[in-house]
């Protein structure tokens, strides 16, 4: 009886040792592109059920393709990227007009990012993803409050511009107090 007992609770003991993440809900992504690489920086919030908490990572990869970038940073790490809490997309200053228009598509391809991500452009993207948030967990959450009561009426969610040939988008600067329209 004594074994039988040992050998049902020898499972339980052995897992959950370790905490692992749940996931990486992906708040924000910026992309640049100088000197023939594209760079990509996914702002991730990482969950964890097990221990209740979150902490801010923020992924990067460089690479020829916009393709090859994205799936550079799918590959560092092992948990789900999701995509659903992408509210903001901010394209740096290297982003030409075909270029843009090669990120929406794939935004607008991508099945878990919503529709209504909105796009900001900014000088430095590197230097905005790696801030630390003003008032919230994420930087992309920011960006969302931010343009949700400074610039409500703007017409830059994805699928408001999505066939825009030349689309204005607001410009983001990095301040001393965090991050403001330009």
């Amino acid at each position: 009886m004594k074994k039988l007992i040992i050998l049902l609770l020898l499972p339980i003991l052995l897992c959950g040792c370790e905490q692992k993440p749940n996931g990486y809900l992906i708040t924000s992504v910026a992309v640049d592109y100088q000197g023939g690489l594209y760079t990509v920086w996914y702002e991730a919030i990482i969950t964890n059920t097990e221990k209740a908490d979150q902490k801010r990572e923020v992924l990067s990869v460089s690479a020829r393709t916009l393709f090859e970038a994205i799936g550079g940073i799918e590959k560092q790490t092992t948990q789900p990227l999701i995509m659903s809490h992408c509210g903001v997309v901010v394209v740096g200053d290297g982003i030409t007009r075909t270029k843009l228009k090669g990120i929406m598509r794939y935004c607008k391809e991508n099945r878990d990012i919503t529709l209504s991500v909105q796009f900001l452009r900014c000088k430095e993207p590197e230097k905005l993803m790696k801030t630390e948030p003003v008032s919230s967990i994420g930087v992309g959450y920011d960006l969302v409050s931010l343009i949700k009561h400074q610039r409500p009426s703007e017409k830059i969610r994805l699928f408001e511009i999505y066939k825009d040939h030349n689309p204005i988008l607001p410009k983001i600067e990095l301040t001393e107090k965090g991050y403001c329209f330009e």
